[in-house]
């Protein structure tokens, strides 16, 4: 029994029209593997869950009538979902036989990731140095003939030059003597400056300071200010003492509080906390 497509979706519902429809030519035909696979699977289940329910009814109509009902929605559905899983086994053992599988590559283990790697560092490193060896003789060659070159332009000392150095070097030998005798007459006079200068400031300093004196001995005396106790309690109020101290610092800080908490969420969580005690104590009575 085969019905025709129009018939299935009038029979079935959207999903199980769409494996049925993928199980007719052509479109069976350009599933791939896994796809097979997968609407194999769910084929055998809605077969499995239909032939329960047919058989269910079937025995149903044979208590009553003697006969099972064979022309039922459920016992057609039934055989249009087995006419899909066969054809979908059918394909897929076609696709088995004809499908080639590529071995995959051979996962090396680390001592051979080492090893390898090893290898292909130790054959960079052989072609680096082969070519730093040419490299090399290239630019020596190169220094080479820059240096054959360069040596006829030289030109050779004549010898006049040589005699002349003798008396240049005697003049030269001559001048630090000059420049010693200068130096020394020079450094007198600062000397002699410096000392002089050093005992007018001595001086200077202490007649300043004998004048200091005079003037702060001649000076009336200060007298040292009084120190001013403030103090913020009306005559006739006794101060309070540190325990009323924290005890009214504490009160203003609860104050603060709750007219903090007037506009917040916590009063709002505190004022609900009898109707939630309460809420539990009826979901326990239930």
């Amino acid at each position: 029994m085969s019905l025709s497509l129009d018939e299935v979706r009038l029979l079935c519902t959207k999903a199980e029209y769409a494996l049925v429809a993928e199980s007719r030519t052509p479109a069976i035909e350009q599933l791939t593997a896994m796809k097979l696979k997968t609407n194999t699977a769910n084929a055998r289940k809605l077969v499995d869950k239909w032939q329960k329910l047919a058989r269910g009814q079937s025995r149903d109509e044979s208590r009553k009538t003697g006969e099972p009902d064979l022309a039922s929605k459920t016992y057609t559905k039934h055989q249009v979902m087995h006419e899909a899983l066969e054809a979908y086994q059918a394909r897929l053992a076609v696709a088995a036989t004809t499908a080639t599988v590529e071995a995959s590559a051979k996962k090396l283990t680390p001592r051979e990731r080492t090893a390898s790697a090893r290898a292909s560092r130790q054959s960079a490193r052989t072609e680096l140095q082969g070519v730093k060896k040419t490299v090399n003789k290239v630019a020596k060659a190169r220094s080479i003939q820059a240096a054959k070159k360069a040596a006829p332009v030289k030109a050779t000392p004549a010898k006049p030059a040589v005699k002349a150095a003798p008396v240049k070097a005697a003049a030269v030998k001559t001048a630090p003597v000059k420049a010693a005798a200068v130096k020394a007459t020079t450094k007198k006079a600062p000397a002699a400056k410096s000392e002089a200068v050093k005992k007018t400031l001595v001086k200077t300093a202490a007649k300043r300071t004998a004048k200091r004196a005079e003037v702060a001995a001649s000076a009336p005396a200060i007298a040292a200010p009084k120190k001013v106790v403030k103090t913020t309690a009306k005559p006739g109020i006794v101060a309070p003492t540190p325990a009323a101290k924290a005890q009214l610092a504490a009160s203003a800080k609860s104050n603060r509080v709750k007219l903090s908490n007037r506009s917040s969420n916590i009063a709002g969580h505190v004022s609900a906390k009898g109707k939630r005690a309460q809420a539990k104590r009826d979901s326990k009575g239930r």
